[in-house]
């Protein structure tokens, strides 16, 4: 199954335009969508999860079109938003019999609990099913909302910043269970980590001003700098003579600037050649 998407625009009141038209196709397996705050991806989340209409344009899932059939492309769908809210005093294990009761999951009471238990399990909750949701961890909030997006074995998922403000050990048991999920579905992740997509996705996009930049593999993203990104590390005091240059990054590495930029030639002899990677591509692109 693919996700194939036609010309999606989108205009909010006061002329602010979020989608530009979009056009891209997702097959199965990770998707990162990658773009700063405010590019247009939460709107092009939001479209896809039927929880907005374009203003022009088409989304097929399959034979489905997401825009007119969204009954349907519902029964297929699992989502989690970049921020979602829980009853305060229910335990997780309750939470997740009463939100596969409302997708009409399983045949019968024993069997939807079965499905809760089996997800649990697979999200790492089942030993704190009984607790309030509310008292989770960061990480802990964003595996139970994976459970509910999987709830009734969804053929789309799309996940919004599902990362962010997690540590590095949550971070990558998240990481592990979306590379699992994404081995037989449609996962769209969409985020402004780079990280999270080369480490993740086969496939990527990105966004910026509602426009699609770059769709293709990071590692074909990445070539297309080749023979073009440039390093040195210099003084804070140099940093001033640099206005005239492409300049894709500034880190701070032991205290020191090291600058990376993008120019057919080396700016300067001080310059060395460096090998480009995904973040020098996604701000060649938003700069």
């Amino acid at each position: 199954m693919q996700l194939v998407i036609s010309g999606l625009s989108k205009t909010y009141s006061g002329g602010v335009r979020a989608l530009d038209n979009v056009s891209m196709t997702i097959p199965t397996g990770m998707f990162g969508l990658l773009g700063p705050n405010g590019a247009g991806k939460s709107t092009l989340m939001r479209t896809l999860a039927t929880l907005q209409d374009a203003d022009s344009g088409k989304a097929k899932l399959g034979d489905l079109d997401i825009l007119k059939d969204k009954t349907e492309v519902r029964k297929l769908l699992g989502y989690l938003p970049q921020e979602f809210g829980v009853y305060p005093r229910t335990s997780a294990v309750t939470l997740l019999r009463h939100l596969a009761t409302l997708k009409g999951v399983g045949t019968s009471s024993k069997e939807r609990n079965e499905i809760v238990d089996a997800l649990l399990a697979r999200v790492n909750l089942f030993d704190v099913r009984n607790k309030a949701v509310s008292t989770y961890s960061g990480g802990m909030r964003q595996r139970f909302g994976i459970a509910q997006a999987l709830l009734g074995d969804p053929r789309l998922l799309i996940v919004d910043e599902p990362t962010a403000g997690l540590d590095p050990g949550e971070r990558n048991r998240f990481y592990n269970l979306l590379s699992e999920v994404g081995e037989s579905v449609i996962v769209i992740l969409s985020t402004h980590i780079v990280e999270d997509v080369k480490q993740l996705c086969s496939q990527m996009a990105i966004i910026h001003r509602g426009k699609l930049q770059f769709a293709g593999s990071p590692s074909e993203a990445e070539k297309t700098l080749a023979g073009r990104v440039w390093t040195r590390t210099m003084a804070k005091s140099e940093l001033a003579f640099l206005k005239d240059m492409n300049i894709l990054s500034t880190k701070l590495i032991e205290g020191r600037p090291v600058v990376r930029v993008l120019e057919d030639h080396a700016p300067s002899p001080q310059f060395d050649a460096a090998e480009p990677n995904l973040e020098d591509v996604f701000f060649s692109h938003i700069q």
